[in-house]
């Protein structure tokens, strides 16, 4: 696993990935981040344990400290009823997937590799950006997206939020650096324009249509909005 991820999704994000309250979009990108991400699987399992205790035992949602004993039966608990999403893959049991678009093979969490290695339908964007979309639930647009070297992304805000998971490369904008495995959101408080030097592959997952801001590329919002709808639309 890679133990110097720089970003993480939040603890909330988390306890909402545990108590299952995310989109299957949402819980997608944030489970695929712990399989690359030894910390957060490990913070997410520990989530898990006091939402076992707590139901459990209510009190102890308030209790400080525990016995080593109550502490022991927590995690056989834990260990019983362990949510089948919450995984920690060992990074020899990633899955080494060739992807159309690159020159080299890269190793997928097991929750995208699936679909990677079914096909992938690229679509190639202006600016050297190729997109390929994954139909995963009907509340969020899901997409692999590859920024070949040098190119950028137009200047644009969301309306909702956008959660990205760096897969290879490395990108950037105004707020940073990202590079593989980290766990970016941005919203609607966020004018960015991501740009890459060397290359990057992202997954990304948008939970409402993003919104160019500048240039001749406000004229594509009315087609962003049309392909949200779309991605949303295509899933019973």
């Amino acid at each position: 696993m890679n133990t110097e991820v720089k970003l993480h999704p939040s603890s909330e994000l988390l306890n909402q990935f545990v108590q299952g309250e995310l989109t299957t979009g949402n819980s997608v990108v944030v489970s695929a981040h712990m399989e690359l991400c030894e910390s957060c699987s490990a913070k997410a399992k520990e989530l898990q344990a006091l939402a076992v205790s707590s139901w459990v035992d209510p009190s102890s949602a308030v209790q400080s400290d525990q016995s080593s004993e109550a502490a022991d039966y927590v995690n056989m608990v834990a260990g019983i009823v362990t949510s089948p999403q919450i995984t920690s893959a060992p990074i020899e049991d990633l899955v080494e997937v060739d992807i159309d678009v690159l020159d080299h093979s890269i190793k997928l969490p097991k929750v995208l590799a699936k679909a990677a290695s079914q096909g992938l339908k690229w679509k190639k964007v202006a600016g050297g950006i190729s997109e390929a979309q994954l139909f995963i639930d009907n509340e969020t647009q899901c997409e692999l997206i590859y920024m070949a070297p040098g190119c950028k992304v137009p200047v644009h805000t969301h309306q909702g939020s956008e959660s990205t998971l760096v897969l290879d490369g490395s990108f950037e904008d105004e707020l940073g650096e990202y590079k593989t495995s980290d766990f970016i959101i941005r919203d609607a408080q966020h004018n960015h324009q991501p740009r890459s030097k060397e290359g990057c592959l992202c997954f990304s997952v948008l939970d409402s249509p993003l919104t160019f801001t500048a240039g001749l590329a406000r004229l594509m919002n009315l087609v962003n909005r049309y392909k949200f709808k779309k991605a949303t639309f295509r899933v019973a």
